[in-house]
């Protein structure tokens, strides 16, 4: 059984994406920057990211010394680029692509970049790859927010632009850009840097699609992500559990023979089939997967059964009543019918607005104190994922351990294979 993790972060830098790991799954987070478990999994994607991003690099080094290259030199720099970065440890999960197919992508990427923005007199590149940070206060220590920007250019009417290039397949919408964190978090490196910044645009090239997208932030916008960042930080000084949180980048974590989600499935699939017939733990899955297909069986023949009982009871009760009885006698047996009247309350489940107008009526008198109830759950959760700070937070402790018991439970679930057949 996995056991909780007892390390702690010791990091005194964090980078918008050392942050977005966290977010995605701490315990991604642990193995590479709690255990440094230093791993790199390198898929087409990438590499062609990573070629065309040095090619724009080249590109505007260029552009700033006074020359502006061809589009053939920009394909040249890239082209090599593409070559060094693709090596036998690219893993390729989709056989209809190539790694020609990959090459065009990015040489796709490159030209439609060049043929918009060309003879790039837009704006004045101040820096390329610049690294830019802030200290950030987080319960009483003070950390770093570090990163490095692709392009920092200044545009005509004195506005800093941060700019940063995408070579991903899908193109998000203008509200995706207005939640990005990485981009807005190195604005306040920016503006820390220049204090007198009247202005600064965030924009992203998605040069798949030609497209560009800009936000600009406010000094609300500036202030809560500061504060969403402080409280991030926080959190992940605080987390000793580390604790998994299996989706949809899964497939592409370097970390799976590691995670307890994944490790024993990496480890199946590593078997000769023979041996995986054999083994214990595929054999009790296997038991496990054919008593839930009798169980679900028995679950729809009881399902059906109910139904018919409850159309006899309801015939049932209707003959006494018009009988004026209330017992309906058989010859082997006997059914006795109780009428009783209940008032219902609307609930939270079943009828929602008028739940929540009975609760706004109930708060409002003094009924509330004696019917309002704890929520359990949102004080556990709310400990665990530290909410509240101060006298708050020794409120919720105290409480939990004054009246908290710890208990071991164990579920086990059954989740079908996506490629198995359904009984």
């Amino acid at each position: 059984m996995d056991q909780p993790h007892l390390e702690e972060d010791r990091s005194s830098k964090f980078s918008p994406s050392k942050l977005s790991v966290y977010q995605n799954c701490p315990r991604r987070y642990q193995y590479r920057y709690v255990d440094k478990i230093s791993r790199q999994r390198k898929t087409p994607e990438t590499v062609v990211g990573v070629a065309v991003h040095s090619t724009f690099e080249e590109l505007y080094a260029l552009v700033t010394g006074g020359k502006v290259p061809s589009l053939a030199d920009l394909h040249e720099v890239y082209e090599r680029e593409f070559a060094e970065g693709w090596d036998g440890s690219v893993v390729e999960k989709d056989a209809r692509f190539a790694k020609d197919d990959w090459r065009k992508v990015g040489r796709d990427c490159v030209q439609l970049y060049y043929e918009g923005h060309q003879p790039f007199a837009a704006d004045r590149t101040v820096a390329i790859e610049k690294r830019v940070g802030f200290p950030i206060t987080v319960d009483g220590h003070e950390y770093r927010i570090e990163g490095f920007v692709d392009r920092l250019a200044l545009a005509p009417d004195g506005a800093f632009e941060i700019v940063d290039y995408k070579t991903a397949k899908s193109l998000p919408n203008q509200q995706h850009a207005d939640e990005d964190w990485q981009l807005a978090l190195y604005e306040l490196a920016v503006r820390r840097e220049w204090p007198d910044t009247k202005e600064v645009r965030l924009k992203w090239h998605y040069v798949r699609h030609g497209k560009t997208l800009v936000s600009i932030r406010d000094d609300a916008a500036r202030a809560k992500l500061l504060a969403d960042a402080a409280e991030l930080i926080s959190r992940i000084k605080h987390d000793h559990e580390f604790a998994p949180r299996p989706g949809t980048l899964c497939d592409w974590c370097e970390y799976r023979d590691l995670c307890p989600v994944f490790a024993d499935e990496v480890r199946v699939a590593a078997l000769p089939p023979a041996e995986r017939a054999k083994d214990g733990g595929v054999r009790l899955v296997a038991s496990y997967a054919e008593i839930e297909g009798r169980r679900k069986r028995l679950k729809d023949e009881l399902k059906a059964v109910e139904a018919e009982r409850e159309k006899v009871e309801s015939d049932i009760a209707d003959w006494a009543e018009a009988a004026g009885v209330t017992t309906v006698a058989g010859e082997r047996a006997q059914a006795s019918v109780t009428v009783k009247e209940e008032i219902q309350l609307p609930t939270k489940t079943g009828e929602a607005e008028k739940h929540a107008e009975l609760e706004a009526e109930a708060r409002k008198t003094p009924l509330w104190a004696e019917v309002a109830r704890l929520d359990g759950h949102a004080l556990l959760d709310g400990l665990k994922a530290r909410r509240w700070t101060g006298e708050l937070l020794a409120l919720a402790e105290s409480l939990v351990a004054r009246f908290g018991h710890r208990t071991h439970k164990r579920t086990v679930r059954l989740k079908r294979r996506a490629d198995s057949e359904e009984d």
